[in-house]
């Protein structure tokens, strides 16, 4: 989250990380989404779509090796 904020020139607050804790109304379709925090169980699931990304990681070139340093 830091470095999206440092990316778009913002200052870090706290409720960046805890946006579940939020009192405002959500009026989309993943309401029930934005009142949970972020899990990491999901983390692993586009290895089951890793067949189809070739052609994507061909256009990207080197764009993820480099984002990584």
């Amino acid at each position: 989250m830091r470095r999206i904020l440092d990316f778009c020139g913002l200052e870090f607050e706290p409720a960046c990380v805890e946006f579940y804790k939020t009192e405002r109304s959500v009026r989309t379709a993943s309401s029930e989404q934005v009142r949970q925090p972020i899990f990491r169980a999901g983390l692993d699931q586009w290895k089951h779509y890793e067949f189809a990304l070739g052609p994507l990681k061909d256009a990207l070139g080197d764009a993820l090796v480099r984002y990584r340093q």
